[in-house]
C-alpha cells in the first residue's frame, strides 16, 4: 500500500512553518498503539535511522466458544497480521490475511484510520493510503473494446517528501500546491466511442504513477456497436487458478452481479467437467 501525506489546509501548513518530515507518519503509527477500540496494533521493530518498522495489526472480531460445561459464550478475538513499513519506497507491506481484511482497499482503510490521529492533525497533515497495483491491465483493457468513449485517470497528489517518478511527481506537486487537491483527474471524452489513445511518455508517466498505488483509472467502451457501454476500473480484478491445464479456482473483487455472469460465461469451457 502507498502512503502519501498532504495537508488538510495547505495554506495554513504554509503560514505556521510545519515540519515537512515522513516520519510523522512514523510517529502516528507508533502512537495508534495507545487505541482502545475495535482495531489494535503493536509496534515490534521500531528502526528510525534504517526506516523502517515492523509489527502486528488486528480487527476486533466476535467468535463462539464452549465452556466446561458446554454452554456458549462470546468472546473477543483480534486475529494478528502482520504489517512492514519502508519508509524510502513509503510503501506497507501487509499479510494476506482474509479473514481479518477481506481486500487490500479495507487493510488500507485500516490503516489510514488508525494513522490519522492527534499526531499528524497537530501538524495538519492527513495520510492518504492505497493499494498498489501488481499489475496495471490498463492497455489490455483499452485494447479489449472496439469502441471507447471515456478515460478517466485519478492521480493521488504525491507526499509533499517523495521523490518517486519525478517529472510527473513535480507537476502533480504544484498542482496540489497551487488548489490543496489531493487529486488531479484527467478525462479523456469521445462521445462517438472513436478515442484513441496510444501509449506515450506523459501517459504511460500516470499509469504507471496509479500502477504504483497513487490512484486509479476507468475505461468505458464495448466490444461491438450494438452493445451496451460498460465501465471497467482498475479496482477490479480477475485471480484465475490453473492446475493441470484447467481452472480450479477463479477470484472476482468488485465486479457486479452482471459482469460475473458474462465472466463466468466466457470461462465456463475451461471448467466444465468434460465426461
Amino acid at each position: 500500500m502507498q502512503v502519501s501525506l498532504l495537508p488538510i489546509d495547505g495554506d495554513l501548513f504554509e503560514k505556521e512553518h510545519r515540519s515537512k518530515d515522513i516520519k510523522l507518519f512514523e510517529d502516528a503509527i507508533d502512537r495508534a498503539k495507545e487505541r482502545d477500540d475495535d482495531y489494535s496494533i503493536k509496534v515490534v521493530i521500531n528502526d528510525p535511522d534504517s526506516g523502517y518498522m515492523s509489527g502486528v495489526i488486528s480487527r476486533k472480531t466476535e467468535i463462539n466458544l464452549h465452556d466446561r460445561n458446554f454452554e456458549l459464550h462470546q468472546a473477543e478475538d483480534f486475529p494478528p497480521v502482520i504489517w512492514f513499513w519502508d519508509r524510502e519506497e513509503q510503501v506497507i507491506l501487509v499479510e494476506n490475511r482474509r479473514q481479518v481484511f477481506s481486500s487490500a482497499n479495507v487493510a488500507a482503510k485500516t490503516f489510514e484510520k488508525i494513522a490519522n490521529n492527534i499526531t499528524l492533525a497537530e501538524s495538519f497533515l492527513r495520510a492518504h493510503i492505497k493499494p498498489k497495483l501488481i499489475e496495471s491491465q490498463f492497455w489490455e483493457t483499452f485494447e479489449s473494446f472496439e469502441y471507447v468513449n471515456e478515460v478517466r485517470l485519478s492521480l493521488i497528489s504525491p507526499n509533499l517528501f517523495g521523490n518517486t517518478k519525478k517529472e510527473i511527481g513535480e507537476f502533480l506537486h504544484e498542482v496540489a500546491g497551487e488548489t490543496n487537491a489531493s487529486e488531479f483527474s484527467p478525462v479523456f471524452k469521445n462521445p462517438d466511442g472513436n478515442l484513441h489513445l496510444k501509449p506515450s511518455k506523459w501517459l504511460n508517466a500516470m499509469i504507471d504513477w496509479i500502477k504504483d498505488g497513487a490512484g486509479e483509472w476507468s475505461i468505458r467502451g464495448k466490444k461491438k456497436l450494438k452493445d451496451k457501454y460498460k465501465t471497467i476500473t482498475s479496482k477490479q480484478k480477475v485471480k484465475i487458478l490453473v492446475v493441470e491445464g484447467s481452472i480450479s479456482e477463479i477470484e472476482l473483487e468488485n465486479y457486479r452481479p452482471e459482469e460475473v455472469a458474462e465472466i463466468v460465461e466466457m470461462l465456463r469451457p475451461r471448467y466444465t467437467y468434460k465426461g
